[in-house]
């Protein structure tokens, strides 16, 4: 049988495997700041996420002769029966002044008190530097660049490209010049390369106002890397929005850790956190950079977040689970923790819905 590698081998654990730092100096580096060094981030504790050569093929074993992920069966169909719909653009820009709506992946679209952010856009077919190779969507995108409402700002979590894609950003930017990028320290210079000028990198606990709403960069335990070379050069992490009418909270990619209660702490309650539930098996090999559906509850409860919306799942296969998992691990542990159905909801990808009041 033929062995069926993750995406994650060409596009992100060949490089968290076989590179152990940034190839150059940090132009941010601040000694006063925990999570830098001389040669790039580290997570809040000091921590990288790093796996060996012999970790990599651990996984290649573990894997051997196996159709790995399974399509998806137990909790949906088919691949074609994934939840879907094209994104109804007009209501959502018309209707209700505090809404959300889920793109597929970590591509989240939210409004309230007079702002509209986008997090982590990617419309691709594919999560690749090329179109003709790397993981291709199992869902179609449910919304172009060019379909988008308005949007004031788009916040990007971090530069792997299932989050960062190239094709995405240009489009957005040239359908609307006034869109405000926000990137963590290190990514302003790709989008940069890209011809996008209106671009602002941010520390973790930075603060930015926006059409009155102040916009802050959290932690998140992950790392970054494009290439070979430059990995952990630029940060990564979580978003805040707030305003009078809009708390909202963005995990982006990470691993679980005490970052959450101390955001929840800082900067909570929120209206809606959008939780990543996806890519996450298997465990000893995933549980470093990506939270499981289990954990996903564990950050809404930290955050202190009214509701939650689970994303992150169904679009790329990136790792050993089938597609359709996150759905009945997620409702597992919401009824382990006590949730309500609505606490903690899943949308089809293209789907609206208005935030509880």
């Amino acid at each position: 049988m033929l062995l069926k590698w993750p995406v994650t081998l060409s596009a992100i654990v060949f490089v968290g495997a076989l590179t152990q730092g940034c190839a150059t100096s940090n132009p941010y580096y601040d000694p006063k700041k925990p999570h830098h060094r001389p040669d790039g981030f580290v997570n809040s504790d000091g921590s990288t996420v790093s796996k060996s050569f012999s970790d990599l093929m651990r996984w290649y074993r573990e894997r051997f002769g196996k159709s790995l992920p399974p399509p998806p069966g137990e909790y949906v169909k088919s691949y074609a029966d994934m939840p879907h719909e094209h994104f109804d653009t007009a209501a959502f820009e018309h209707e209700h002044q505090r809404e959300v709506a889920w793109l597929g992946h970590a591509s989240v679209l939210i409004k309230g008190g007079g702002i509209t952010a986008l997090t982590d856009p990617q419309f691709s077919e594919r999560s690749f530097p090329v179109q003709w190779a790397g993981p291709k969507r199992k869902v179609p995108s449910p919304v172009s660049a060019e379909e988008l409402p308005p949007v004031d700002v788009v916040m990007i979590s971090h530069n792997h490209y299932d989050h960062l894609d190239e094709d995405t950003v240009k489009a957005i930017a040239k359908q609307q010049p006034n869109t405000l990028f926000l990137v963590p320290l290190g990514v302003e210079k790709t989008l940069q390369s890209w011809g996008i000028a209106h671009v602002k990198a941010m520390d973790w606990w930075d603060t930015v106002v926006v059409k009155g709403s102040e916009i802050t960069f959290v932690p998140a335990r992950h790392w970054s890397a494009r290439t070979l070379l430059d990995r952990n050069c630029t940060l990564w992490g979580g978003w805040v929005v707030k305003n009078k009418a809009l708390s909202f909270y963005f995990t982006g990619d990470t691993g679980y850790g005490d970052d959450f209660k101390q955001i929840g702490e800082r900067l909570g309650p929120f209206d809606l956190s959008a939780i990543a539930i996806g890519a996450y098996q298997p465990r000893w090999f995933m549980k470093a950079q990506h939270i499981d559906p289990e954990e996903a509850v564990q950050i809404h409860k930290d955050v202190r977040s009214r509701q939650s919306l689970g994303v992150h799942w169904g679009t790329f296969e990136l790792t050993d689970e089938p597609l359709d998992q996150p759905i009945g691990d997620l409702q597992k542990a919401k009824a382990a923790a006590g949730l309500a159905d609505d606490d903690f909801v899943l949308l089809p990808q293209g789907g609206a819905m208005l935030l509880k009041r």
